[in-house]
Parts: C-alpha cells; structure tokens; sequence
C-alpha cells in the first residue's frame, strides 16, 4: 500500500494506491484541494484519502512524495510531512518530480506519445520537462516561455500541459498543443505520482527538495543589506 502526497503547486493532493510486483499500480482513491495553506490541509486530506480507501494509515507499507519544483514552501511541507509520516509508521520513502507527476496521465494514453510539461515559476519563467511513449526525457528548464526550444517531431506536435501552458497559452501554442484551460490535464495529482514514480525505497536524507531555481527567498534575502555580516 502506498501513500502519495504533493503540495508543490496552489493544491494539496493526496492518493493511496496499490503496487505489486508484475501486477502494476492501482490507484485507490485521491484527494485534492485547492488551498493556500498546504500545513493545515496535507494531512487533512491524507486521513480522508485513506478513509475512502477504507484503509488506515498503519497499512502503508511507501510513502511517495513529490519533490518538486514548484513553490518553496509548498514543496518543503510536503517533505516534512513525508518525512514524519515514515518515521511515524515504519514506512519506507520514495520520491518523484512534479512535472514527472504532470506528465503522467497524458502519457498513459496510446494517442499522447509526447507530452511536454510545463509549470509556471512566476518571476515570468515556467519549469518545463518533455517526456516521451518510451521514457526518455529531456533535463527541467527554467526558463521564459519564449525561451523554450522547438524539437522535430516526426508524429503529431507534443502535448502541452500544465498550469504554465494555460497562462502562457500564445507563446506556447508554437511548441505544440494545449488542451482548454479547464482541462484536468493541467493539474498536478498524486496518482500521477502513483503512476509515474520509481518505487524504490531511498533513504530520507535523499528526499530533499528539487528547486530547480534559487527560492525566492533567497533572492530577497540577498538583496537585504542587514542580512550581509
């Protein structure tokens, strides 16, 4: 029994889902709230993902958090309550990246073989991640929209999706297409973590965040002449 938790974007999402050695992955039942107070609402949404599962936490064998990128505070909640949660119940921890998460339901369909994933990083930059049908991947970017590099295709053009893609729908329509705005392709779940991670069991030391960029606080903090010593 698995556990998925993610708060690195404006929801809080949480599955439980089953994975079994060559019987692949179920996924139970999800929970997501769109909220702004990740702290108050992860672990709200945690026990009613289980209850309607009709398990209890004590069953969880994985806890599969989301690492990011996304927000900084967001992604560092979701961590430290993956962390306790494993503490807590003896659980083992795995992670899995955000846009990793994203990508997933598209790709699951035969008719979607090439997703590009793209979240919006504010300051004007988008984290952007492309997947294909057979698992390669290109690195994460952060860059501005515009900035995104057009890639030969030799099917259909790529799917873009992703809060990034809907608020930068005209600069990204060029790279492929980008389904309507209320399209749930464009959220981040945990089943899509259920789905898209590696299920292998790291310490918690190696579940940190994937900022991809410098926080925002620390650029503020650079620019505070009373935090120079």
């Amino acid at each position: 029994m698995v556990l998925a938790l993610d708060s690195s974007t404006g929801a809080v999402t949480v599955a439980v889902g089953r994975a079994e050695e060559g019987a692949g992955r179920e996924v139970i039942a999800e929970v997501s709230v769109a909220c702004r107070g990740a702290s108050e609402a992860l672990l709200l949404a945690a026990h009613d993902a289980l209850g309607l599962a009709g398990t209890s936490l004590g069953e969880v064998e994985r806890i599969l958090v989301g690492v990011g990128p996304g927000t900084f505070t967001g992604i560092r909640i979701a961590l430290a309550g993956a962390r306790s949660l494993s503490f807590a119940i003896g659980a083992s921890l795995s992670r899995n990246s955000t846009l990793a998460a994203l990508a997933a339901p598209t790709l699951l369909s035969a008719e979607e073989p090439d997703v590009i994933a793209v979240l919006d990083a504010k300051r004007r930059q988008v984290f952007a991640q492309r997947f294909a049908e057979d698992e390669t991947r290109g690195g994460i970017l952060c860059v501005e929209p515009e900035q995104l590099p057009a890639e030969p295709t030799t099917g259909d053009a790529p799917l873009v999706v992703g809060d990034g893609a809907v608020r930068y729908r005209e600069a990204l329509s060029a790279l492929g297409r980008v389904p309507p705005d209320a399209s749930p392709l464009h959220r981040v779940t945990a089943a899509g973590h259920l789905l898209s991670a590696d299920l292998s069991p790291v310490p918690a030391s190696e579940v940190v965040p994937l900022y991809v960029r410098e926080p925002d606080a620390e650029v503020r903090r650079d620019l505070n002449p009373w935090s120079r010593a």
